[in-house]
């Protein structure tokens, strides 16, 4: 826990994540009701104005391997992100992925669908980091538990083209491959700014990270 008591903006994304599950879960229970319909991102409520929820949607989770697999990533990532970057630049990216990812995924899909988590944030944060660190060699635990040695833009383009595969192969229709996509532009554009104005603290003395 020392890691969360060190970047208190990733521990507070982890608690609204958590609190919203945690609320869905007692809202479907108790009251047969879902904070879906308010929160959840598509079309229609775009359309209707609803610009929060290009913010809500990614502290919604369908269910609770979603919401793991995304806060193993957020743990892995996050606190070293907030470190390098400081507060309001990494909540920029963070925002900046959901936002950008939400957008791209919202605008290709036919219909009104929902869209809920934060794998848009994720892959911001992942891919801004190989873009502030090219070079740096990690561990990525590809499916949690095979540690795979690799440079950090290695696993930026991972995500990159793997999501635009994913979606163009129809592989996982249910999985928003576009939000992923659209996030890690995000995070690839906006690291990029970070990097060319020198807005980036210096990773010395950091040991590598292992990544998800």
């Amino acid at each position: 826990m020392e890691r969360l008591r060190r970047s208190p903006v990733t521990a507070i994304l982890f608690g609204i994540n958590l609190s919203m599950f945690l609320s869905e879960a007692l809202f479907r229970v108790f009251f047969d009701c879902s904070l879906f319909p308010y929160l959840a991102l598509n079309r229609e409520g775009l359309a209707g104005g609803g610009w929060w929820l290009l913010v809500t949607h990614a502290f919604l989770h369908a269910n609770l391997l979603h919401l793991v697999v995304n806060m193993v990533a957020l743990w892995f990532t996050g606190p070293l992100l907030e470190e390098l970057l400081g507060p309001l630049r990494y909540l920029l990216l963070f925002f900046g992925g959901a936002i950008f990812g939400g957008i791209l995924q919202t605008l290709a899909t036919p219909g009104s669908v929902d869209l809920v988590g934060a794998s848009g944030s994720v892959c911001a944060l992942l891919v801004g980091f190989g873009t502030l660190f090219p070079n740096l060699q990690i561990t990525a635990l590809i499916f949690f538990v095979i540690p795979v040695k690799m440079k950090a833009s290695t696993l930026g383009w991972l995500v990159i083209v793997g999501s635009l595969l994913f979606w163009l192969l129809g592989i996982e229709r249910q999985i928003g491959h576009l939000a992923h996509l659209g996030g890690g532009i995000a995070g690839f554009v906006i690291c990029l700014f970070y990097k060319k104005l020198g807005l980036v603290r210096s990773l010395t003395e950091m040991p590598p990270p292992l990544l998800d």
